[in-house]
């Protein structure tokens, strides 16, 4: 039995239409891989950058600490705030090439607690260097991160133990034996809001 031309054709464009179809299936698939693994790794890049934010909060109040035990200072010196406020934004100086925490902002939605990304190198700042304060630097940018962190009394409760202070209270009569510290970083992902926080606690023990 033989085919008419018209039945050939209208066969040969069924399978053209198949195989289309299973091809654009295929490269469908492919380009959701592909979406799907930059997704992943600018999650984990982000996650990457805000953990070493969050680190890099405890230990700026360590080096702190430590500077203080060097200079025959008071092991918390510049770790409390006006009022027993016990909140801030660490803050590096390019020029002075230090840090100092500022206890103005003490939530982590204020503008104080926006982390800056220099973008252009500016005096001692070198490019890709993160900084906080209370304006963005000539030759900076406001990154998706804010930061803030606390740096809580630990006080001697006299039975061997300790009592964690929060912000409008101090030691009173006990001895401040430490401090807790927690950096916590927020930003946004995807638009979905991410949350990381680190916590130590450090003491007056050298």
């Amino acid at each position: 039995m033989r085919t008419s031309p018209a039945s050939s054709r209208g066969q040969s464009l069924v399978e053209v239409i198949i195989a289309s179809g299973i091809i654009m299936t295929a490269v469908s698939a492919s380009l959701t891989l592909v979406s799907s693994s930059i997704r992943a790794e600018k999650n984990s890049e982000s996650q990457i950058t805000a953990g070493n934010l969050a680190r890099e909060g405890v230990e700026v109040v360590r080096a702190i600490r430590d500077s203080n035990w060097l200079a025959g200072r008071s092991f918390d010196a510049g770790l409390t705030g006006a009022s027993r406020d016990y909140s801030g934004v660490p803050v590096f100086d390019p020029a002075a090439n230090s840090w100092s925490i500022d206890f103005t902002p003490d939530a982590i939605t204020s503008d104080w607690a926006r982390v800056s990304r220099y973008v252009a190198a500016s005096g001692n700042a070198v490019i890709g260097l993160m900084v906080q304060g209370a304006t963005v630097p000539v030759g900076a940018v406001i990154s998706p991160y804010r930061r803030l962190v606390s740096v809580d009394p630990l006080c001697d409760n006299g039975t061997g133990s300790y009592a964690i202070v929060t912000s409008g209270s101090d030691c009173g009569a006990n001895l401040k034996v430490g401090i807790r510290v927690t950096s916590t970083v927020q930003w946004a992902t995807g638009g979905a809001a991410k949350t990381m926080s680190v916590e130590e606690r450090m003491f007056d023990w050298r």
